[in-house]
């Protein structure tokens, strides 16, 4: 059975390995880089011309968490088909599918913007099309209407894997359940996740779970990441039905019972990036609706937005959806769920899914004193896309939030959604990029682009 590897930030893990002397040719990171596909040597735009048997029975021989997240040849296989891999769910479209018209604004193949070192970036064309970024599907849409567009390394119609875009569909969801009264921001997690009764997951509330401010240690940091022993990545492999690194495979919720609490931290003063969390979040949705995650999600979301395929949601061998990272669908799908948290939804679907009420929630959910105490602002990303413009707080599962509203959901491999319900703007990307070779310039250019439209 091969190990599982969760990557948020595999910059960190390339400082360590450089400064680990004697112990590189040990590092997890340097084998896994050596294994054959990890690296990325083949053009992105192979995906559009397709692989032969050999590559893919050689991906398929090779398949494993850690690998994936490499960002390498195989993992361009990997990436856009999941669903072999690892079990999933369908949230199913419903009705007609809505038409996203276009209105194509070619100046947007110019547009620039400030970097956080204070340099001027390139175009957003020549970046998106340069083989390191690793670009394979980009939209903007103004007023519900698609004015940009590119697929430089994918199909139109091909499913790609969200990562942890899919965490805001998972904030979304459960502020909407608050919103019915159905959950008290207040209680502790253990209110609605029993499981976990009697364990430090005790002492959290929903709220600062939702803003990623837990207290425990479970951040993806370079330590646990590093540490297969870590309770992040022995729920991964729990997750993945895999060994870990005692050789026996775990259940999931028992993993989860044994966090440990990070000292002089109480929950809700410091936002750490956490997948855990967003894992039992999920979990809660499932215990507080009785319905299976996919359920929910299509029951509430996917089957309103006029989709025109379905969402395929991975599950563990427990049957609980991994919302905090393997959904996946088409790019338009996608836009199409960004839709709904703008003042043009009515372009997608017959009713306002994300109330005011909800989104403003999310909006104002924030708290800037634990985000700037915590490591969001660490990513490569955030730095190069947002240095000059730095959003206020993390927020509701989403990354960021800036003052004027908008919100950003970054994922690993560089996966991207922005929405600008003051500008009425949305865009996504699909890619699969090394973090380890270029900061992503992606969310920079989405918010630049949502400024330049609305010209403000």
């Amino acid at each position: 059975m091969k190990t599982t590897f969760k990557l948020r930030n595999i910059a960190l893990l390339v400082a360590t390995t450089l400064t680990a002397g004697a112990a590189v040719a040990e590092s997890p990171l340097e084998k896994a880089l050596a294994v054959p596909g990890a690296k990325p040597n083949i053009p992105v735009t192979q995906v559009k011309e397709g692989f032969d048997k050999t590559f893919i029975d050689e991906a398929n021989a090779a398949f494993g968490n850690f690998h994936m997240q490499m960002g390498g040849d195989h993992a361009l296989y990997y990436t856009l088909n999941m669903t072999k891999f690892l079990p999933a769910e369908l949230a199913m479209p419903h009705g007609e599918v809505s038409v996203l018209k276009r209105n194509i604004n070619d100046s947007l193949n110019d547009l620039t913007f400030t970097m956080g070192d204070g340099s001027e970036s390139v175009s957003m064309e020549q970046y998106i099309h340069d083989e390191k970024t690793r670009v394979q599907g980009i939209m903007i849409l103004k007023g519900g209407e698609v004015v940009y567009e590119a697929f430089p390394g994918m199909n139109p119609e091909d499913s790609h894997i969200w990562a942890s875009v899919a965490k805001s569909s998972v904030g979304t969801l459960l502020t909407m359940l608050e919103v019915e009264g159905k959950v008290d921001m207040s209680k502790s997690v253990t209110e609605y996740v029993p499981e976990l009764k009697g364990t430090e997951w005790d002492n959290v509330i929903m709220l600062d779970a939702m803003n990623m401010a837990s207290g425990l240690d479970i951040s993806e940091n370079a330590e646990n990441t590093l540490n297969p022993r870590s309770v992040f990545q022995r729920m991964l492999s729990a997750d993945f039905n895999v060994v870990n690194a005692d050789g026996v495979i775990e259940d999931e919720m028992k993993v989860l019972r044994d966090v440990l609490p990070l000292e002089g931290e109480p929950s809700g003063e410091v936002a750490r990036y956490s997948s855990t969390v967003t894992k039992v979040l999920g979990v809660a949705i499932e215990n507080i609706t009785q319905q299976p995650y996919t359920e929910v999600f299509e029951e509430r979301i996917w089957s309103k937005i006029g989709a025109r395929a379905s969402a395929q949601i991975n599950v563990t061998p427990a049957g609980h959806a991994m919302a905090y990272g393997t959904v996946n669908s088409r790019l338009d799908d996608l836009a199409r769920y960004g839709l709904l948290f703008t003042p043009s939804w009515d372009k997608v679907a017959k009713e306002q899914v994300v109330s005011n009420e909800v989104l403003e929630k999310m909006q104002k959910g924030g708290n800037h004193e634990a985000y700037m105490a915590g490591d969001f602002t660490d990513h490569s990303w955030v730095k190069a896309s947002f240095g000059k413009d730095m959003p206020i707080y993390n927020t509701h599962q989403w990354d960021a939030a800036w003052e004027d509203g908008a919100l950003f959901k970054h994922g690993n491999l560089y996966q991207s959604i922005y929405v600008d319900p003051a500008r009425d703007v949305v865009g996504v990307a699909f890619s699969t990029s090394p973090v380890y070779l270029t900061p992503d310039l992606v969310p920079g250019y989405l918010r630049e682009a949502a400024k330049q439209l609305a010209d403000k």
